[in-house]
């Protein structure tokens, strides 16, 4: 009799580890991963995360920072099997470029934004306005003196005092290329290049401003005001012949490893309540109509505006960068 309740005993214990066992997996399941892909600083992107996971603190996330352009080859080259459930922050020039690689989803918060600032079949979503602007150090250059137009950029005088990210690898230089090109042609840019130090990335062309290494160089306003809080010798000049009124996006990748995490992650990072917080912690203005812009930049109304073309920028792409590293392999003879 012992040793059958002690066999009875024995069995409720493995039943009980085995349904012990299958909760812990059914939790795992349901909380599980999410990768993003982004070109945002990591500050911006952690503090994306740190909200996210106060809302699902089940979800692993994971990040992988690089720019725009190299995010962009690496979903082209996992098409057959993606590492990646989310773009944060790729523009429309590269994204319309590869819609087949992204999922179409109607987020939770779809009719907060407008018809401008969204795919119309729901590829993608504004995440924020990155207004393109100059970055001055201000101990190398007065705001009196600094250039005040994009044309004033190919000016011989600012040779060696400019720097410029790769528009091959950084998408806010591609917006800045696209400007140039629609606005003045291939001659500005050439005597922009012949200006200019390019570098690999749009991170190091705005920081090197910063710190005192270039005089001038382009970037997304918000990179501006944040280095200003900061405290480094930086302001931003908003070019007097315009800037592009363009956004860039958050997406999700096509067959992702974790689909409905990312689906969760879009439904969150499109409320108000996230955006608003970026907006008011990151100095960005934002896609939704009902997010503020931060008090101290300039008011959305008050910006000149020229008139992209960015189904041009992003149709012409790669014509576009084969002409521009043709410029600057011929820049070195």
């Amino acid at each position: 009799m012992k040793s059958q309740k002690r066999g009875m005993f024995s069995l409720s214990v493995i039943a009980l580890t085995m349904l012990i066992l299958m909760i812990t997996q059914v939790t795992a399941f349901a909380g599980g991963k999410l990768v993003i892909y982004s070109p945002a600083t990591r500050a911006t992107s952690d503090m994306i995360v740190e909200m996210f996971n106060e809302k699902h603190p089940d979800i692993k996330v994971d990040i992988v920072s690089a720019g725009t352009g190299e995010l962009a080859t690496r979903i082209r080259a996992e098409r057959a099997r993606p590492g990646g459930d989310i773009m944060l922050t790729g523009g429309t020039e590269t994204m319309d470029s590869m819609l087949e690689l992204l999922l179409p989803y109607k987020n939770v918060n779809d009719a907060a934004f407008s018809e401008q600032f969204k795919h119309p079949e729901y590829y993608y979503y504004a995440f924020s306005l990155p207004l393109q602007v100059f970055i001055v150090n201000t101990t190398l250059v007065s705001e009196e003196e600094a250039p005040k137009t994009w044309t004033e950029l190919g000016d011989p005088k600012w040779k060696g005092k400019l720097i410029w990210a790769n528009p091959s690898t950084s998408g806010s230089a591609y917006a800045q290329l696209g400007i140039m090109l629609q606005m003045y042609g291939w001659d500005l840019v050439e005597n922009v290049i012949n200006n200019a130090s390019i570098t690999s990335s749009s991170r190091i062309s705005y920081q090197n401003v910063a710190n005192g290494e270039y005089a001038i160089g382009m970037t997304g306003e918000a990179n501006v005001f944040n280095l200003m809080e900061e405290g480094y010798p930086v302001i931003p000049i908003y070019p007097e012949d315009g800037t592009a009124l363009r956004f860039d996006t958050v997406s999700i990748i096509k067959n992702g490893p974790n689909t409905e995490n990312a689906k969760k992650f879009m439904d969150f990072i499109t409320s108000q309540e996230a955006m608003t917080r970026v907006a008011m912690e990151e100095s960005r203005r934002m896609g939704r109509v009902d997010v503020a812009v931060k008090p101290g930049l300039m008011p959305t109304e008050q910006v000149k505006f020229m008139d992209y073309d960015e189904a041009a920028a992003a149709a012409d792409k790669e014509e576009i960068l084969y002409k521009f590293d043709d410029l600057f392999a011929a820049k070195g003879k």
